[in-house]
C-alpha cells in the first residue's frame, strides 16, 4: 500500500546511488517518488514512468519550494544525495517543517574554506589553510608542500600536490578562470573514513574504511578496507569531532588522517559514502544502507543499528592511460567475488588522475582477514584489460 504523500528527492545528474539505492529504498517503504533534477531528460531515460520527474533548479531553495507548491506536492520527505544541493535541500525541508539537516552546517561542510576557518574556531584540530585567488600572488613562505584543490568541489577531484611556489603558480595557470583554490599544508599520516548516522538527537558510528591513495602528487583512491586498522582505532575520537563540528542528522561521510599528534579532519561529505561503497555496506549491514538513511528524513528515531564484523576490500581498477576501452577487466568467477563496471568496451577514456579513471569495481568478501588477503593477492593477479 503507497504512502498518500510522496518522497521527494533532489538530485542533479544521474547517479548509481540515487537510481538503484534511494529510490529503490523509498518505494520499499511504501512511497511514490517525486524526483526533483535540472537534468530531467537525462534521468527520464534511466527511470521508469512510475517516478514523477520534475524540472527544478535544484541549487535554489526557493526554486524548489515554489516547484513543490505549484505542483501541488505536500511531500511525507524531502531528501538529496547531493554534495552540492544539501544546503539547498536542508533549507526547503526548513521551510516545510520537515525533518532535515541544519543548513549551515551544510554550507561549512561543503565550502571548504568555511570548514577550516569552522574547526579553528570550534578549536577542533585542523591544519594551515589559505584560499588563493586568481588575482592572488603566491609566496614563497608558504608551508609547502601543499594540497590545491577547488574551494567548492567534491572530494577526491581535482586534487594535487605542489611541492614548491613554481609548481603552484603553474598549476594556477592550468585551472578555469575565475576558481578559486584552497590550499591546505600536506598532512602526513593513514588515511580512513567514518561513516555515521543521526536522527538529531543521537549519532552514531556505523564504521569506517581503511583507505590506500595513488602517490602523491595526485590523491585518487586505490582500494578501501572496511573497519580496517585506524578506522577502528579512532572512531570514537572522530565521532566527536564531527559532532562538534555540528553533524547531527541524517548520513555523514567524513576522512580523516591519523597523524603522529592525533586526528585531522580532511572533509565532511554530510551525504552517504559513493563510489560503489554505498552498495557493499547495503549488503554487508544487517539492516541494509539505503533504507535506514530515509527513514531518519521521516522522522523516524534512530534504531539500533548492527554493526558488520565481515571482512571486505574494495579495489578500485583504475585506467593508466587515456584511450579506448577495447578489452574490459576479466574477473575470476568465484562466490566471494563482486565486480561493478563503470567503464564499457568502447568507451573513451581521457586521464584525469581522480575517481574519474574507475574502470570498475571490485568487491572482495572473505571470513577473516587473512583469507581476505590471499583473495585480493590472487585474484589481483588475474585481472587484466586492454586500453588502446
Amino acid at each position: 500500500m503507497k504512502a498518500s504523500n510522496p518522497f521527494v528527492i533532489v538530485t542533479h545528474v544521474v547517479n548509481n546511488a540515487i537510481i538503484k539505492g534511494f529510490i529503490p529504498a523509498a518505494q520499499s517503504l511504501g512511497f511514490e517518488v517525486v524526483l526533483l533534477t535540472d537534468h530531467g531528460k537525462s534521468h527520464a531515460a534511466v527511470l521508469n514512468e512510475q517516478i514523477n520527474i520534475v524540472e527544478c533548479d535544484v541549487f535554489n531553495p526557493i526554486a524548489i519550494l515554489d516547484t513543490i507548491t505549484a505542483k501541488g506536492i505536500s511531500p511525507a520527505a524531502i531528501f538529496s544525495n547531493s554534495d552540492h544541493l544539501q544546503t539547498s535541500t536542508a533549507i526547503a525541508a526548513n521551510a516545510l517543517d520537515l525533518p532535515g539537516k541544519n543548513w549551515q552546517t551544510c554550507y561549512a561542510a561543503k565550502e571548504k574554506l568555511r570548514m577550516r576557518q569552522r574547526l579553528e574556531s570550534l578549536d577542533l584540530p585542523t591544519t594551515w589553510a589559505r584560499q588563493l585567488l586568481p588575482e592572488d600572488t603566491v609566496e614563497t613562505n608558504w608551508p609547502f608542500p601543499l594540497v590545491a584543490k577547488p574551494s567548492q568541489g567534491v572530494a577526491s577531484m581535482d586534487v594535487s600536490m605542489v611541492n614548491d611556489a613554481e609548481s603552484l603558480m603553474d598549476l594556477v595557470k592550468h585551472v578555469q578562470r575565475h576558481t578559486s583554490l584552497l590550499l591546505e599544508a600536506y598532512i602526513e599520516g593513514a588515511l580512513f573514513t567514518l561513516e555515521t548516522l543521526g536522527d538529531g538527537t543521537n549519532l552514531i558510528a556505523v564504521g569506517g574504511f581503511d583507505v590506500e591513495l595513488a602517490e602523491p602528487p595526485f590523491f585518487i583512491e586505490k582500494q578501501a578496507k572496511w573497519q580496517g586498522e585506524h578506522a577502528k582505532q579512532w572512531e570514537t575520537q572522530a565521532l566527536e569531532q564531527i559532532r562538534q563540528f555540528g553533524v547531527g542528522f541524517g548520513v555523514c561521510h567524513s576522512e580523516f588522517i591519523a597523524t603522529d599528534n592525533g586526528l585531522v579532519l580532511v572533509e565532511i561529505n554530510y551525504r552517504s559514502i559513493g563510489d560503489g561503497r554505498e552498495f557493499l555496506l547495503d549488503k554487508l549491514l544487517p539492516q541494509g544502507w539505503f533504507v535506514p538513511i530515509l527513514r531518519l528524513h521521516l522522522g523516524q528515531p534512530l534504531s539500533n543499528v548492527e554493526k558488520s564484523s565481515a571482512n571486505a576490500l574494495v579495489h578500485y581498477l583504475i585506467a593508466e592511460r587515456s584511450g579506448v576501452l577495447i578489452e574490459e577487466p576479466t574477473i575470476p568467477v568465484s562466490d566471494s567475488i563482486e565486480y561493478q563496471p563503470i567503464k564499457q568496451p568502447g568507451d573513451t577514456i581521457t586521464l584525469t588522475n581522480s575517481n574519474k579513471d574507475y574502470l570498475g569495481v571490485l568487491y572482495l568478501h572473505a571470513s577473516n582477514d587473512e583469507s581476505l588477503r590471499s583473495l585480493s593477492e590472487i585474484t589481483l593477479s588475474t585481472v587484466k584489460w586492454k586500453i588502446a
